[in-house]
Order: C-alpha cells, then sequence, then structure tokens
C-alpha cells in the first residue's frame, strides 16, 4: 500500500460571507449532526462556490502547510515544538 503524501491531498475552499474571499474551509457538524464546511478563519458556515485545490493552490492562495515530522523539535503538535513550554 503507497504512503501518501501532501502533494496527493486536496483541500476544500469556498466564498465566505463574512470574510468576503475564497477561504480555506474544515468539516464540522451542525445541530442537526449534518456534515457542515466552515471558514478556517470566522468558523461562518461556508455554503458557496465550494472547490477542491491541491497543495501548491493552497499555498499559493496564502496558506502554508508544515510537516509535522519537521515542526520544532519533530514530534508533531503538542509535543513542545510549537511555542509549549516543555515538562
Amino acid at each position: 500500500m503507497a504512503t501518501p503524501s501532501i502533494g496527493d491531498a486536496e483541500f476544500l475552499f469556498g466564498t465566505c460571507q463574512v470574510c468576503g474571499k475564497q477561504v480555506l474551509t474544515y468539516t464540522d457538524f451542525g445541530p442537526d449532526g449534518a456534515e457542515v464546511r466552515r471558514c478556517l478563519s470566522c468558523e461562518t458556515v461556508v455554503i458557496d462556490s465550494l472547490q477542491a485545490v491541491t497543495a501548491i493552490e493552497l499555498q499559493a492562495s496564502g496558506y502554508g502547510i508544515v510537516d509535522a515530522r519537521i515542526c520544532g523539535d519533530g514530534g508533531g503538535c503538542a509535543a513542545g515544538g510549537c511555542g509549549l513550554e516543555k515538562r
């Protein structure tokens, strides 16, 4: 089985009515349990102009991708490499 790479990933963009621009979205669940997409910046539900983009298009739009294997001290999130105090 092949190991997926970030180059194979797609990210869902949409038009945020509050931010007034194309934004990266994330998956959430509404009060009825149905899946919704939310703006990564302001958390507003995004329903307009949803489209998948590649990692290259994502970065060209001003977003960045951090490889957790090299983030901070190599431990990924909550490993103390991103400004968290090590104990």
